[in-house]
């Protein structure tokens, strides 16, 4: 009878034990879990900042082609002026070759 008690308290420790170590693989398996949902977490804060950048950076290009767009339409036609002053230069300085004649 004794012998039988000894075999039972054995079980019940080696279930309390079995038990235990279940609760401990609990905690930290929760542990590693919320570890987890902190990387998430600041992931996806990573991802939204880095979105809010891009767009910005996308707006800011845009903006950029807009003024070399506008620049160089400018200046084509600023260098088209100049072409067609130096033409009426040398109009006018054949002119007065002629007048010189």
């Amino acid at each position: 009878m004794a012998y039988q008690e000894s075999l039972r308290n054995g079980d019940l420790i080696v279930k309390d034990e079995g038990a235990r170590r279940l609760r401990l693989r609990i905690l930290m398996l929760e542990n590693e879990n919320d570890d987890l949902h902190e990387q998430l977490a600041l992931g996806e804060d990573r991802i939204e900042l880095l979105e809010q950048e891009g767009d910005e950076l996308r707006s800011y290009l845009g903006s950029a082609q807009e003024d070399a767009s506008r620049f160089e339409t400018e200046l084509r036609v600023q260098s088209r002026e100049l072409n067609n002053m130096k033409v009426s230069q040398y109009g006018l300085e054949e002119m007065s070759k002629f007048d010189n004649l």
